[in-house]
């Protein structure tokens, strides 16, 4: 059973000085999928439009400093929902995928204690709705052991327990038909559609998300909300066909309208001072699919690699009467904070029988205090890359960067031709080892080209080296990864063998909406 420690003195501080009538306040994570550092017209990219989302930022704190836990979809959603290092769970592998298939007999592990069952315990109502991929069966292709629900969500609305990809496409413009086994929709543990639709998503998960807010307006509730934009395939509702910067601009087109359904919602239910709204990605763009990938910013390197433009990502925080408009912050913060901060902000009871990576930056998200990070580590899976320390970032281990000839040769007319993947694998021929570890003033490098040297660097490495030695983490102690049992069998299918269904127009679904 995990012990726990009550935090009462950071609840107190935390009412006085902001604006919330209420001792708990309601919190909205929105997890945006594959949108890079510079994907947003806030951020400064010069042709998408200004949305609901970048209004956000003008309303509360832009950070520039922000890290992802993990640069892979599986282990970054891992990392937020405990606090932890997603290799500390077992939620990591090395090789090609690194990520939870349909056909994995895992998933996130039930010891780990999530978010949301720490802030139910202390109260809190608890939804979910948006992309899972943290597990879906074990023994069968429907019982759904490894869903939400299981989790700590009371509410589990309209999701994807896998994710939107580019073998989900019913335009053929990718592929002559989808693959229905890696494309359910499901309503908490239901499948209600196979394959998904894609243009008609955004308006179930708003619809849900909504509800869920509706219905929740006298009692504390966290709502998680993983969005499936801009993960390819960038199907997108026909109201959003119009962006200056084509499909990938549609698609964060349409993430923002959805994002600002949900703020207006919470400012129509007079909840505005006491919610908290987190909104980031989970990580940098892809770049391999040219123009349906993203945008990385001033940064080097995608999605899978440890450069910046792979760790650094987009993250605002709105918070009215708490957080004051209009501020950007450069303090050092990671995904994982968000653990320890939302738990002691709610008065509830962080686990003290495992490490917690995360740190509590109530105040540096209010803009009261620095942040309490003076470094970071940098991992891929179980294998430790790089160490951000203060303005230099030690660099053990990197990916290869594909040329611009070779994503000319991937991409016709910037088109991608396959779903092509150059490194997400954290070993093998792509990945090199520097005998000598490089070291970047990220602060005025921030594009990894010039590696320092002299008498400096020698401090920053030894200090790196002793950060290490004290870390704690010993290859003996991490767990087995849980990605490598396939099945087959146990692919999400609605009604076998054919696994075709659309249930979102019956009386059925719309009962269970009720």
């Amino acid at each position: 059973m995990a012990m726990y420690v009550v935090f009462t003195l950071i609840v107190c501080v935390a009412v006085t000085v902001g604006g919330s009538t209420r001792s708990q306040p309601n919190f909205i994570i929105i997890f945006a999928d594959d949108v890079g550092y510079g994907d947003l017209s806030v951020y400064g990219h010069p042709t998408q439009e200004w949305g609901a989302i970048d209004d956000m930022a003008r309303e509360g704190v832009r950070f520039t400093h922000w890290y992802t836990a993990e640069t892979i979809c599986t282990p970054s959603r891992a990392a937020l929902l405990t606090g932890r290092y997603a290799f500390r769970s077992g939620v990591y592998s090395r090789h090609v995928a690194r990520v939870f298939l349909p056909f994995h007999d895992n998933g996130l592990p039930r010891s780990e204690v999530t978010l949301a069952e720490a802030l139910r315990d202390a109260g809190y109502a608890t939804g979910f709705v948006g992309k899972w991929h943290l597990g879906i069966n074990e023994c069968h292709h429907n019982d759904g052991l490894h869903l939400p629900v299981h989790h700590g969500f009371q509410y589990v609305g309209t999701n994807l327990p896998f994710t939107n990809t580019w073998f989900c496409d019913t335009s053929g413009v990718h592929i002559p038909r989808p693959w229905n086994s890696a494309c359910a929709l499901y309503y908490n543990t239901t499948i209600i559609q196979q394959p998904l639709r894609l243009e008609t998503l955004a308006d179930a998960i708003v619809r849900d998300a909504t509800a869920f807010i509706h219905n929740n307006t006298h009692n504390p509730f966290l709502l998680y909300l993983p969005l499936h934009q801009a993960h390819v395939d960038l199907r997108t509702n026909k109201h959003f066909q119009n962006s200056r910067r084509g499909v990938f601009g549609n698609a964060m087109n349409e993430m923002s309208w959805m994002v600002g359904e949900v703020l207006d919602t919470v400012r129509d239910t007079g909840l505005a001072e006491d919610t908290l709204v987190v909104f980031l990605s989970d990580h940098g763009p892809q770049l391999d699919l040219c123009v349906e990938g993203g945008d990385p910013g001033p940064f080097r390197g995608s999605k899978g690699s440890l450069w910046e433009g792979a760790l650094r990502i987009p993250a605002i925080a709105w918070w009215p009467g708490t957080i004051k408009p209009g501020q950007v912050s450069h303090e050092l913060l990671n995904t994982m904070d968000l653990f320890p901060t939302l738990i002691n902000l709610a008065g509830g009871r962080i686990p003290t029988d495992r490490a917690i990576d995360g740190k509590d930056v109530l105040g540096t998200l209010t803009g009261h205090q620095p942040s309490p990070h003076q470094y970071m580590f940098h991992y891929c899976a179980d294998i430790l890359f790089a160490v951000r320390y203060q303005q230099y970032k030690v660099v053990f281990k990197q990916h290869y960067i594909s040329t611009p000839a070779e994503y000319r040769e991937m991409c016709e007319e910037g088109q991608p031709h396959t779903a092509y993947v150059n490194s997400f694998a954290c070993v093998g021929p792509h990945v090199v080892t520097y005998d000598t570890p490089l070291v970047f003033n990220v602060e005025i490098d921030v594009q990894e080209y010039f590696p320092l040297t002299g008498a400096d660097v020698d401090v920053v490495l030894v200090k790196v080296e002793e950060l290490i030695a004290t870390h704690g983490v010993h290859q003996a102690d991490i767990p087995r990864s849980l990605m490598y049992n396939f099945i087959m069998d146990i692919a999400p299918c609605c009604n076998p063998p054919f696994c075709y269904c659309d249930t979102t127009t019956s009386p059925y679904y719309l009962d269970m909406l009720l």
